[in-house]
């Protein structure tokens, strides 16, 4: 199945695609964090679903479903931060930046890219912190390190950083960013 817009990027109509062609490595990784979010929503799914049926049919609990369930949590959140890094799709007031004229917007929308790469590098920086420091501690049930957990943060964060760097250089160069619209 390919997409259906006219002039729109070739791939599978189930990826999102934007208005402009992406360079194939961003394309790339944008699918394959989508995929992973999608698999995480499932499995967590399928999990919470199967401990629902345990107590009501066999009035027994799965003893990892909690443990297991925050850590999919934490890392789907994460992932998809950066997913929607990617469509420009995280929560944004703009009507004081659109009052602006064309020149100032620019600037404004630079600045505030600039922002979110600094505190994107502070994540990166302080979950890799937290992690590396809660390496040797194990989940109760799991027996996973907990740092494996904490990696989401600094994972997420570094992939969003990614997405935002791409951003902000086009910005720079005077070209479109790609933006999900929503309306309500």
């Amino acid at each position: 199945m390919q997409a259906s817009q006219a002039g729109a990027p070739p791939g599978p109509a189930y990826f999102y695609r934007p208005g402009r062609l992406e360079p194939a490595v961003l394309r790339w990784l944008g699918d394959t964090v989508d995929l992973v979010v999608t698999a995480l929503a499932a499995l967590l799914l399928v999990v919470m679903f199967a401990n629902i049926a345990a107590r009501v049919l066999l009035n027994s609990d799965i003893a990892w479903n909690t443990e297991f369930g925050e850590f999919v949590l934490l890392w789907a959140t994460f992932l998809g931060g950066a997913s929607a890094a990617r469509r420009g799709a995280h929560m944004r007031i703009t009507e004081f930046v659109e009052a602006l004229p064309p020149v100032w917007t620019r600037v404004v929308e630079i600045a505030t890219r600039l922002g979110v790469i600094a505190l994107l590098g502070f994540l990166i920086w302080y979950g890799l912190s937290i992690a590396q420091s809660t390496m040797e501690q194990e989940m109760t049930v799991l027996h996973w390190p907990i740092g494996v957990q904490y990696l989401a943060m600094p994972v997420g964060s570094a992939l969003a950083l990614v997405f935002v760097l791409y951003e902000t250089a086009l910005l720079a160069r005077g070209e479109p960013i790609p933006q999900e619209t929503f309306q309500d």
